[in-house]
């Protein structure tokens, strides 16, 4: 880990081209509006894109749903605020293959050469890269990879909780409390990152993609997509053509 003294007091750009050969470090640098300004490959290919030039002048509710959006920019607004760094919080993210993983996040101010802080610097990296950090979250791995393989079905809170061997009301809290959102909610998320693909990768309908991935109709699917990306499905596509 680079000292936060060294890698706040240099050019960013000096530190773009040693993040960029770093496997599975996520480097994204954002002005104090939460736009990227700088990132490097990985990064992006987090994020679903080509390249790292198109994560630019684009912000964390362009990038993520809207829940997990908001917790990011309210951390990168503490640390702002507080001058603070934020080291090594554990929370969900998109990985490269379109599932959610776990990362391990570290957050510094980025200063100018005045010492005012301009933007935020965010370090990150999966779960196999920082298991040893996050050995007391994995109770909820078969919980995840179960949500992943049958997000399209009704999966309900109790049938979870029996697969982490807690009472549904325990399975709840201890959820909201590692992720910020309820199961519930986190499963829509899941649905809607499939739809999203769907809608970019392939020509189906929109009846056809809400079926596929988990949706009860069109118009739920309709409903619960807006909610999230702030446009409608066959909007999103027409955008990501």
């Amino acid at each position: 880990m680079i000292p936060d003294n060294v890698l706040l007091n240099s050019r960013v750009e000096d530190f773009i081209h040693l993040f960029e050969h770093l496997p599975s470090v996520y480097f994204v640098v954002k002005d104090r509006q939460g736009k990227v300004i700088s990132a490097n490959s990985f990064a992006a290919k987090t994020c679903g894109l080509k390249c790292k030039d198109d994560m630019l002048g684009l912000s964390d509710y362009d990038l993520f749903d809207y829940d997990r959006a908001h917790g990011y920019f309210q951390d990168d607004l503490k640390v702002m605020e507080t001058g603070e760094p934020m080291i090594a919080k554990v929370e969900l993210a998109p990985d490269p293959n379109h599932a959610i993983n776990w990362f391990v996040v570290n957050k510094f101010p980025l200063k100018s050469s005045s010492g005012e802080i301009i933007g935020c610097i965010c370090l990150a990296r999966g779960s196999r890269d920082e298991f040893h950090h996050i050995q007391h979250h994995q109770s909820m791995n078969i919980v995840l990879d179960h949500i992943r393989q049958f997000s399209w079905k009704t999966i309900k809170n109790d049938e979870l909780a029996k697969l982490c061997h807690q009472s549904t009301s325990q399975f709840q809290k201890n959820f909201k409390r590692l992720f910020k959102i309820s199961p519930q909610q986190h499963i829509i998320n899941v649905r809607i990152k499939s739809a999203c693909r769907l809608l970019k990768e392939t020509s189906k309908s929109m009846t056809t993609i809400a079926s596929e991935v988990g949706f009860y109709d069109h118009s739920h699917f309709s409903r619960l997509f807006l909610k999230a990306k702030g446009m409608l499905p066959s909007e999103y596509r027409n955008s990501s053509s």
